[in-house]
């Protein structure tokens, strides 16, 4: 478009100024054709007289005498300031020149003349050069034809320094965009605050990046967890199977005849049958806690929750001195009753997983600041530190030194699954648990979002099975 605008400007300027020295020796030559007749009527008593310097047409120009029948009689010019040949117009286009008075080209353009008739009947024709006009028409149109290219790569030049500028943030997108279709996803574009538009672009590029970024990140610790998951319960299940396994060999081959060790045998059968029941029931309620799904809402009291559990536990183990206390009551959350009581239970089963018999443990139960505490401690052996955050992993496991290998096989646990639950449950309901630093023992402490009265007031007056 620049490019068109300025040839456009151009031939109108060429053209113009073409017209413009056209018009001017135009007016000149007519100008001087009305001298030339009025001095030329004057001495026309005597036409063959040369007529002076003052009275000539002008150093430039040639005059030309021609009889009426269209025959040269006088030629009057000064070929040494200029004036050419001039040739003799035919006698139609000097009557023609005559009437209309408007000077017209002659010689094939290289002339431009204008004639006017004596009062004897004669023409008079004053003509000019145009050659000179017209080299300085042409040196005119050359010197602007340089301008305009000078102007034209000098805008090109501007155009194309201030264009890569301004679209560098572009380009680096470009680049960022290239390593990530090659697998790099932690490329980043520079904010360049210079230009509102591509600050925003980039860093929208950037949260899109990132998010990219926290997503295969996210899939590949999700895939990460699964191989472990699956690799650890096959490990925990691969031990039951291989025992019942044997059993049913040994029986096959006939060493358990004696209904002795037959009816142990069997025992142990029944034990890792159950062993191995309660691990995939395990499995199966984390894998159900991991695709969200919803659990029953109602109102539960803590405090009879609590009391429940302990006295559950103490009917599990009497040996233990298990207390009970609770403050700033009343303690009313909104969850799954059963899953609630599923979490204090699973930590009154790892006390007795975990401590030796007798050591003794107290549940307690406050409320401050909009939420629900249930603080389980014992008196046993501890958690170390570095193992605080590591105790709610699936299957994992800690310090042997602090089983108690009787316990253990007595309650059950020991698959390494029982935190885990209780840390999905409790994140299930909007809430946390962790392992809080204790100078002898270990201290678990839930917290449970409290129940605002409006919920309250929703929860009791909502069908059962349709409460939110």
């Amino acid at each position: 478009m620049t490019v068109a605008g300025l040839v456009a400007v151009q031939v109108m300027t060429v053209v113009a100024g073409h017209q413009a020295l056209l018009d001017k020796l135009s007016r000149g030559v007519e100008s001087s054709r009305t001298l030339m007749v009025a001095y030329l009527d004057k001495v026309s008593e005597s036409p063959q007289a040369r007529p002076d310097s003052h009275n000539s047409a002008g150093n430039e120009c040639a005059t030309l005498l021609i009889s009426p029948d269209g025959q040269l009689v006088r030629y009057y010019a000064d070929n040494e300031n200029g004036a050419h040949d001039v040739p003799t117009p035919a006698l139609a286009q000097l009557r023609d020149m005559a009437d209309s008075g408007r000077a017209q080209m002659l010689g094939g353009n290289s002339f431009i003349g204008a004639a006017g008739r004596l009062a004897t009947g004669e023409y008079v024709v004053v003509a000019a050069p145009v050659i000179g006009y017209l080299q300085l028409w042409q040196d005119f149109s050359t010197m602007e034809g340089i301008v305009a290219l000078v102007v034209l790569g000098v805008l090109i030049l501007t155009i194309l320094t201030i264009t890569r500028r301004a679209l560098r943030p572009l380009h680096s997108i470009t680049v960022a965009a290239e390593h990530i279709a090659e697998g790099s996803l932690s490329q980043r574009v520079d904010e360049d605050e210079s230009s509102a538009e591509f600050a925003s672009l980039a860093r929208s590029f950037n949260t899109m990046l990132q998010r990219l970024q926290d997503s295969f990140t996210r899939r590949r610790e999700a895939e990460q967890r699964l191989r472990e998951f699956v690799a650890a319960a096959s490990h925990e299940l691969r031990t039951p199977l291989t025992a019942i396994s044997g059993y049913a060999q040994l029986a096959l081959l006939g060493a358990l005849d004696d209904p002795v060790e037959f009816r142990q045998a069997m025992r142990r059968v029944s034990s890792e049958s159950d062993r191995m029941t309660s691990l995939v029931q395990e499995m199966l309620l984390l894998a159900e806690l991991d695709q969200g799904r919803p659990l029953e809402y109602e109102v539960v009291d803590l405090a009879l929750l609590c009391q429940n559990a302990v006295h559950d536990a103490r009917a599990a183990d009497h040996g233990r001195e298990l207390t009970y206390s609770e403050a700033n009551g009343p303690h009313l959350v909104g969850g799954d009753c059963q899953r609630l009581h599923q979490v204090v239970a699973n930590l009154l089963a790892n006390i007795r997983a975990h401590t030796p018999t007798g050591t003794p443990a107290q549940v307690r139960l406050c409320g401050e600041d909009g939420l629900h505490f249930i603080d389980i401690v014992d008196d046993g052996p501890g958690i170390p530190p570095e193992q605080r955050e590591l105790v709610f992993e699936r299957f994992f496991r800690g310090d042997r030194s602090r089983h108690d290998e009787h316990t253990k096989e007595r309650s059950g646990m020991g698959s390494g699954l029982g935190l885990s639950i209780v840390a999905a449950i409790v994140h299930a309901h909007n809430g946390s648990v962790r392992v809080l630093p204790c100078i002898r023992g270990a201290w678990f402490r839930v917290a449970l979002p409290a129940l605002p009265a409006d919920r309250f007031t929703d929860l009791a007056s909502a069908e059962p099975g349709k409460r939110p």
